[in-house]
């Protein structure tokens, strides 16, 4: 969660609005020109700026005003005020006073060195469930602690209230131990307000589903496995979504967030469940109807259920003995009683049946489910039948906590003209591992899922260089005995290759031979432009003689986007983070603007005339990844900032290309990041930017450094083409080698 200056959850908005929560949601669903929010690490943030703008129109009725209030009185001059108000009338600021906030690592010390006297589960329960107290009253909160500091007995009393209103129930936990130390109370405090209520319960629940291990996997699904889930769901409202093992409900609100407006439905297995899914929900602002069944569910005798156009499920695995007696026995199955010793194809029986017409479900499963025989192949082989199989996509190993298990999501549809084929997604190659030895897919990984599923529906072939796929009709399944593991048929096809690949290899090396001339000529050029570079002794902290340093302020006008909303057809582009490729982050010098772009009409585009992009200018992001900026060429001329970004126009004879490539040094990218705000989502604003040292040499050495630069940037180019083609000559030459059809020379 950041400082207020960049964004907001919509329970700050309420609190600096001075409004009840459900007024924000009331806003926000009845005009269409309220602000849309960004999805942030799972949570929903509100743009300051773009909240502003709408809340200065907004009047504030009579008989809400406040005694300081005048009549005519608008939301943003309340909010403003709030804002910018004392440090007493701020939760971070009122922490900060107290005492300096820790670094998250340091939270999650404290938490870690806390757990060592409790059980994990009633620790993780009595955690969160503080978190919540305290993100839902602070007043309440401040004055339980205040008053009562050493009064376990009055803080667990106001705890159980608070759990205890509504439907709510009481955690376990407090049903075994009344004494709360004093630390924990303050974890509680530091942490909600350094990152936020919704934000420090999501932190925590990933954190303890990591300390659990495989018990953590039952509550709580890693975020790389939520995002292909809502992907491949690729949920629209109006519609109702259902989750019938919710956990602690994070996939339904990933989905919730993602599409607003979706009517949300959930139960839990278990009544600790239930409370976590209920207060994460609650916390996010998710009007969620939640409730609790138990495992008898799959085997009960058929009985009337309501049906959701959208279900998405991460049930537990390989279930023993979930049914008393022979499945075959006690109920009808659409595709076939399932093993009594396994309760894999139950839950998939289950999501189809409670699914509408027309419907997509999207299910996690055990890799096993897609080869094992017996019961589960006869319920492979109806399903394949019946068409309601879409996809199958086969995750990469370690995504799951303190497991190194491979799982596959079963993609289901309930339509009346079920299509005769399905596709097979191989994503075993994606992800890299993160510090906590753990595998995590990255936007690129989830963009290329998403772009293959988005072909498959729109009825093309999909084709992607790094995701191997395949298409499979019932037949091809058949000759191999329903078996719908990917990597059986989605099988990478190297560049080039040929009926023997023999053909493909001649193509390789030539392709080499020209890459290696190439990249002679670029070895020539940097050798020309720097060659053995002069070293020259000079007073350290001093500049040469010309050289001068200013501050980014004083060599470029510096406006931030504002706030736009898309239109389906407009004619005018709209530049956003996500459109900025490369840039210092990735290790290449500068930036570019490409990828899917929003757009606005003419008429909107009219009113942002100030914030139009001109060849020559930079626009660098102000929140998430800081640093990521491009130069702005005549492709993109007319095209609006938008918000998120800041536009560097330079002035006064600067060269922008210089500057943007002195904005991609390593020293910039560390100055961006030691005078950045927000610890969990880094932010800069115009006016620290403003102050950036910028070093400028005489126009005919800034003349040198550009071509040096471009020089390298070549060769970086050639090498790196050179690099793949030579994979792909290894992997079309191997086959051969191995087959005895090619042999090396002597």
């Amino acid at each position: 969660m950041t400082s207020p200056q960049g964004f907001v959850s919509r329970a700050e908005i309420a609190r600096l609005a001075q409004v009840k929560r459900p007024a924000v949601t009331n806003w926000e669903r009845r005009h269409k020109d309220y602000p849309r929010p960004r999805l942030v690490e799972g949570e929903e943030l509100f743009a300051v700026e773009a909240l502003l703008e709408w809340l200065d129109l907004r009047r504030i009725a009579s008989n809400a005003l406040l005694p300081d209030e005048r009549p005519g009185a608008t939301f943003g001059e309340r909010f403003r005020r709030n804002l910018a108000g004392p440090a007493a009338q701020m939760p971070q600021a009122r922490s900060a006073a107290r005492r300096e906030q820790p670094a998250t690592s340091d939270l999650w010390r404290t938490l870690e060195r806390l757990r060592g006297t409790y059980d994990i589960v009633r620790y993780r329960d009595l955690v969160l469930s503080l978190i919540y107290t305290r993100a839902q009253d602070r007043d309440g909160w401040s004055s339980v602690v205040t008053g009562s500091r050493s009064d376990a007995t009055a803080l667990m009393t106001f705890i159980v209230n608070k759990l205890g209103t509504g439907d709510m129930l009481s955690p376990v936990a407090f049903n075994v131990d009344a004494k709360i130390p004093a630390e924990l109370v303050e974890f509680a405090d530091v942490a909600v307000g350094e990152l936020g209520g919704a934000g420090a319960f999501r932190a925590l629940l990933d954190r303890f589903a990591t300390l659990e291990g495989r018990r953590g996997g039952e509550f709580y699904t890693p975020p790389s496995v939520v995002r292909v889930l809502v992907d491949a769901l690729a949920a629209e409202t109006p519609g109702e979504i259902y989750d019938p093992c919710c956990g602690s409900g994070e996939i339904l609100l990933t989905a919730a967030l993602q599409a607003p407006g979706l009517t949300v439905h959930g139960d839990a297995l278990n009544a600790e469940a239930l409370v976590l899914a209920k207060m994460n929900m609650t916390l996010h602002g998710i009007d969620a109807r939640l409730g609790r069944q138990s495992l008898d569910v799959l085997s009960r005798p058929d009985q009337p259920s309501p049906s959701y156009s959208y279900i998405v499920a991460n049930p537990p695995f390989g279930i023993r003995n979930w049914s008393q007696e022979d499945p075959a026995l006690n109920r009808s199955w659409l595709y076939g009683p399932p093993p009594r010793g396994n309760a894999d194809f139950a839950w998939l029986q289950f999501v189809l049946e409670r699914l509408a017409p027309g419907g997509r479900a999207a299910v996690v499963m055990p890799a096993g489910a897609a080869f094992r025989g017996g019961r589960e192949r006869a319920i492979r082989q109806a399903m394949v039948a019946d068409g309601c199989i879409e996809s199958v996509i086969a995750l990469p190993s370690m995504l799951f906590y303190n497991t190194a298990i491979g799982a596959t999501i079963w993609v289901l549809r309930r339509s009346p003209t079920p299509r005769q084929e399905l596709l097979l997604v191989d994503a075993t190659g994606l992800g890299r591992l993160s510090q906590r030895a753990q595998r995590e897919l990255s936007e690129e990984d989830h963009e290329a899922i998403r772009d293959v599923l988005a072909d498959w529906r729109a009825g093309v072939i999909p084709a992607n260089e790094a995701l191997p796929t395949a298409v499979v009709t019932g037949e091809e399944l058949s000759r191999s005995d329903y078996d719908l593991t990917p990597g059986k048929y989605a099988i990478s096809e190297p560049a080039a290759r040929t009926d023997d690949g023999r053909q493909g290899i001649e193509t390789l090396l030539r392709e080499l031979d020209r890459l290696h001339e190439q990249a002679a000529r670029a070895d020539m050029a940097v050798d020309q432009v720097i060659g053995r570079p002069q070293i020259l002794e000079s007073p350290i902290g001093e500049l040469p003689p010309g050289w001068r340093e200013v501050s980014l302020a004083d060599i470029s006008e510096l406006t931030a986007g504002p706030f736009t909303r898309a239109s389906d057809d407009g004619p005018v582009g709209v530049v956003k983070p996500r459109n900025l490729e490369g840039g210092p982050i990735s290790g290449i010098f500068g930036g570019r603007i490409s990828g899917t772009f929003d757009r606005i009409d003419e008429d909107t585009a009219g009113k942002l005339e100030s914030y139009r992009l001109a060849e020559g200018d930079i626009v660098c992001t102000r929140t998430g990844v800081i640093g990521r900026h491009a130069l702005v060429t005549s492709a993109h001329q007319g095209w609006v900032c938008g918000t998120g970004l800041i536009r560097i126009r330079p002035r006064g004879g600067v060269d922008p290309q210089y500057l943007s490539d002195y904005l991609s040094s390593p020293s910039v990218l560390d100055w961006l990041t030691r005078n950045s705000a927000g610890s969990v989502l880094p932010s800069i604003n115009i006016r620290v930017l403003g102050t950036l040292p910028v070093v400028l040499p005489p126009t005919e050495v800034r003349e040198t450094i550009g071509r040096a630069l471009q020089a390298l940037s070549d060769k970086i180019t050639v090498h790196e083409q050179i690099a793949r083609t030579t994979a792909a000559l290894r992997d079309t030459l191997f086959p051969l080698l191995a087959s005895g059809r090619v042999m090396p020379p002597e």
